[in-house]
């Protein structure tokens, strides 16, 4: 209800309160201190685009001339053995989790599974972490990436073996 008697005053006394204005003074200050926009010429404007274009130009030039944006030169460059492996690595874990998710929904019915399988990934994990320490420390490459492999293989291996197994 008060909130009604004031709207209601302000609304009647509305020209009472309008007739206070700045001084001239403030106006001046405040145009005096405002930032005057510069108004470029056509020609300077031009000369921006042209200096914008030519620097994209020039910058296009020297990275096809390196092999930049040369299709598929990255692909070339990597090593065929750690393609194979990252692609290897991909596979075995998408098949991995795949069956392990099959394998959780028996952690109910089978609840003895649940520690002795994931200690034994556990496990697994950890000796294929230990390998691909020694990878990056170029240790017997060749060597390491099959053993990685391996790894993988076996782990999918005992995956399938568990699922074989368990009847759920």
């Amino acid at each position: 209800m008060n909130t009604d008697r004031l709207e209601d005053f302000i609304n009647a006394n509305r020209g009472e309160f309008d007739n206070l204005e700045p001084s001239e003074k403030v106006w001046k200050n405040i145009e005096k201190n405002t930032r005057k926009v510069k108004k470029l010429s056509p020609v300077v404007y031009l000369l921006r685009i042209a200096a914008v274009i030519l620097v994209a130009i020039g910058l296009s030039v020297v990275l096809i001339k390196t092999g930049t944006f040369k299709s598929g030169q990255l692909a070339k460059q990597a090593d065929p053995e750690m393609v194979e492996l990252i692609e290897a690595e991909a596979y075995y874990a998408s098949q991995v989790n795949e069956k392990m998710e099959e394998i959780r929904k028996c952690y109910d019915i089978h609840p003895e599974l649940k520690e002795e399988i994931e200690g034994d990934l556990s496990e697994l994990q950890q000796m294929y972490n230990s390998l691909k320490n020694d990878l990056n420390e170029n240790v017997a490459k060749k060597t390491v990436i099959e053993a990685m492999i391996e790894n993988n293989r076996y782990r999918l291996k005992m995956v399938d073996e568990v699922l074989e197994q368990i009847n759920c």
